[in-house]
């Protein structure tokens, strides 16, 4: 009977219709358990969720479809590659529901093409199998897929570009590159963050075909091809529209937030690492500043930390700047806050560097990586909630020493070093440059430290072995 069960669990991973199978049912699950569980907001007929910023994803399409234009336009048009189609033939209900079928397919797919990524860049079939099943029972990577945000699409587009990027040298097709540069692309244009991975994947086809010089431009032509056309028409739309060359997005602010009391708002909280999740204002210490009606604010309430006071302010220059202003007041006496917290920040830079320079960014990578809100709100039942919050500190940081045992392949300019260099990037990216806190910024890694775990995994199993066998 155990050889039986193992051999159905252990299935050759060439028997896709058998893995596909499993990733649909797990994602599947997750999928109905979120929209039963998860009191996301919702509307009439929709089955999924939507969070404030949704709209910013739609809105734009629906627009385009009513007038012609394409705004507000503060967010790149990746969503609307499925959203706009759907839109023309059927109502926004039933287009909403389908984007949502179509992510938990995507992600379905992605944990068969995530595993094989693993085997055939290591040429290691166990590790495909522990890849597989702590993917495709994770549920950190498959809470959104039926929730109306990029992460789940740029999660499945960033796998499957890298399987199709990897495919290409085994066994070579080249039009592989090109499925991978399209993908990639779409990738982009939901999340313009991966911009650089498509700087990184032509160095790796660069070091991997620099024996044929003649060989290199056709596999390169046609990986930076989707890029090309799709951007430059991007390019051109923005230079029409404003005079300018902006290539992806024109701020990584809310167009609410710039030009506004909250844009100073937002650079004072980065100084010490606060959350500027604005649409979160129980979850959010910034939100003190917006009151949300919630009448007059005594000093003691300030969620500040106490370390950032300096000989510009104190708690109670910020409560006579906060006061119980009402946000119409605010945008009024806009200029006289803007310079308040101008000079406030620069105090801050001067006279705690410690605080400005490091602490603030160790804050931002702890809540980064352990703030795991995305799970730990699945509220079935405790024991769900436990089980999977270890779940996913264990692979994180399994996940980490992975990446570390796999620093060897990066200095080698391997191909197996794509694995480590994406969670490297996106950890180091968020919190350290673009200064964002919330933890569903993670979920387009997560799958690549999986792969990192399994292989940290991996070598204990094989040290602990080699161990044994000596005794």
């Amino acid at each position: 009977m155990i050889r039986n069960l193992k051999k159905v669990l252990l299935s050759d991973p060439s028997n896709w219709t058998y893995w596909l199978a499993i990733a649909f049912i797990t994602r599947l699950i997750f999928f109905i358990l979120v929209i039963h569980f998860r009191q996301y907001v919702k509307f009439d007929g929709f089955w999924g969720g939507i969070r404030d910023d949704s709209d910013g994803y739609l809105i734009p399409f629906d627009n385009l479809l009513k007038t012609g234009n394409y705004y507000p336009d503060f967010r790149m048009p990746g969503y609307g590659v499925l959203y706009f189609p759907l839109i023309f033939i059927f109502s926004k209900v039933i287009a909403c529901n389908i984007v949502i079928i179509i992510q938990l397919i995507l992600s379905s797919l992605s944990v068969y093409a995530l595993a094989l990524i693993a085997k055939n860049l290591f040429n290691n079939t166990a590790l495909f199998h522990i890849a597989f099943y702590l993917f495709a029972f994770s549920s950190f990577s498959s809470l959104l897929d039926p929730v109306l945000l990029t992460e789940s699409l740029s999660t499945s587009t960033l796998i499957l570009s890298t399987y199709f990027f990897t495919r290409f040298f085994n066994p070579g097709k080249v039009y592989n590159l090109f499925i991978s540069g399209g993908l990639l692309t779409w990738g982009i244009f939901l999340h313009p963050v991966f911009c650089p991975f498509l700087v990184f994947f032509l160095l790796m086809l660069i070091v991997m075909l620099t024996r044929s010089i003649r060989k290199m431009f056709l596999p390169i032509f046609l990986f930076i091809l989707p890029f090309i056309l799709f951007d430059g028409a991007w390019v051109l739309r923005n230079y029409y529209t404003y005079h300018k060359v902006t290539p992806l997005t024109r701020s990584v602010l809310f167009p609410w937030v710039e030009n506004t009391y909250l844009e100073p708002i937002v650079e004072f909280g980065k100084t010490w690492g606060a959350g500027i999740w604005f649409v979160d204002p129980k979850g959010n210490d910034l939100s003190w500043f917006i009151n949300n009606n919630r009448g007059p604010i005594d000093k003691d309430t300030i969620p500040f930390p106490n370390n950032i006071y300096t000989s510009a302010f104190n708690k109670d220059s910020l409560r006579m700047l906060d006061s119980t202003l009402s946000a119409e007041q605010k945008n009024q006496y806009n200029n006289a806050i803007f310079n308040k917290l101008q000079i406030y920040t620069a105090s801050i830079k001067k006279e705690k560097p410690y605080l400005y320079y490091i602490k603030s960014n160790g804050h931002r990578l702890k809540e980064f990586l352990l703030s795991i809100h995305t799970v730990s709100k699945l509220y079935i039942n405790n024991r769900v909630t436990f089980f999977y919050n270890s779940y996913y500190y264990i692979t994180l940081f399994s996940g980490i020493l992975g990446v570390l045992l796999m620093i060897p392949f990066i200095f080698k300019l391997a191909l197996q070093s794509i694995i480590p260099i994406i969670p490297i990037y996106i950890i180091i990216i968020h919190p350290f440059f673009i200064k964002y806190t919330e933890n569903r910024y993670l979920i387009p890694a997560y799958p690549f430290m999986i792969i990192c775990a399994s292989y940290c995994f991996m070598l204990i199993y094989k040290w602990v072995s080699g161990y044994l066998q000596k005794q």
